[in-house]
């Protein structure tokens, strides 16, 4: 029998995150990151299917039912690697597997040089940050991102002049906007799933609930080099799956490799960049409940034992 999902808000600062979580919570703890624009419904076919798995997948701030940020700031992915090791150290993982997916592995890179708890990390159609800007081009960057800001907030463009006022009569029409805009090979079942903890149901139609903000540059991104030494700097077990269809199946890869740390095992899987949550097979599964098996219980007290 598969998990039944349970549903929690966590009130850190004052911030409320939304957490889904799947499984025994005396099961192998495991914190699930969804991509931009997601949130924890990423999960929601895959999560059921760890058997013996303690799944907690937190809608990332701004994102799905989470709260958003105060207008004086923004989402930047080490600010969202701090919310994560809030969420852990609240509910008392001392120690716990990472399985993040497109923007997801850019916080989990983060949360690697923040933390010695993390047991193991499997990355999903993701290489750590998605967003970098040249080394060079950082003021510029800044510069435009700001002007972009606001003009956006003086303006009105859809969803920044009113809380709802990116509206759509039904639910079909939000559908077909989340699937053109992000993955357009993201079938209606996957795209149903994710935008449906994604809207508000109002009176006359639907909105999102995201921050419309998450669509406008970081001022200050990490730049190409700082998100390679990240990534080169993971210490634990690193796993890399990707969809043979899916944002790394060209050149994107290749640009990231060299950055991979020695120990690093990439494997390749039928489907696009959602992969993961479209039509999880039990090879994926298995796969992964052997490499949650193998490293549970932490690097520390295997070197012991052996």
């Amino acid at each position: 029998m598969r998990a039944t999902p349970k549903d929690h808000l966590l009130d850190l600062n004052g911030i409320q995150i939304a957490i889904r979580c799947w499984g025994p919570e005396d099961g192998i703890p495991v914190l699930a990151l969804h991509g931009w624009l997601d949130n924890a419904a990423s999960f929601e076919r895959l999560a059921p299917m760890l058997d013996g798995c303690f799944v907690v997948a937190p809608d990332l701030v701004g994102h799905g039912r989470s709260d958003h940020r105060r207008h004086d700031s923004g989402y930047y992915l080490w600010e969202h690697a701090e919310d994560m090791l809030a969420v852990t150290d609240a509910l008392g993982l001392a120690q716990f597997h990472v399985l993040a997916h497109g923007m997801g592995t850019g916080v989990a890179s983060l949360l690697a040089a923040m933390t010695s708890g993390i047991a193991s990390m499997v990355f999903l159609d993701g290489m750590g940050a998605p967003f970098t800007v040249a080394e060079d081009d950082r003021v510029q960057h800044l510069a435009r991102a700001y002007r972009l800001k606001r003009m956006v907030q003086r303006s009105q463009l859809q969803g920044f002049s009113e809380p709802d006022a990116s509206r759509f009569d039904s639910l079909a029409s939000a559908l077909e906007q989340r699937r053109t805009r992000l993955d357009g090979e993201l079938s209606e079942g996957a795209a149903r799933l994710l935008a449906q903890r994604d809207l508000l149901q109002l009176s006359d139609g639907y909105c999102w609930r995201h921050d419309p903000r998450l669509v406008l540059p970081e001022p200050m991104p990490l730049t190409e080099r700082e998100a390679c030494d990240l990534l080169s700097q993971i210490r634990c077990p690193l796993y890399l799956m990707f969809g043979r269809q899916g944002a790394f199946s060209g050149n994107a890869f290749a640009q990231r490799e060299a950055a991979l740390p020695s120990h690093a095992k990439v494997s390749w899987h039928p489907g696009g960049h959602h992969f993961h949550l479209e039509a999880p097979d039990r090879a994926l599964v298995d796969q992964l409940l052997r490499l949650l098996a193998r490293h549970e219980g932490g690097v520390l007290p295997r070197l012991v034992n052996e």
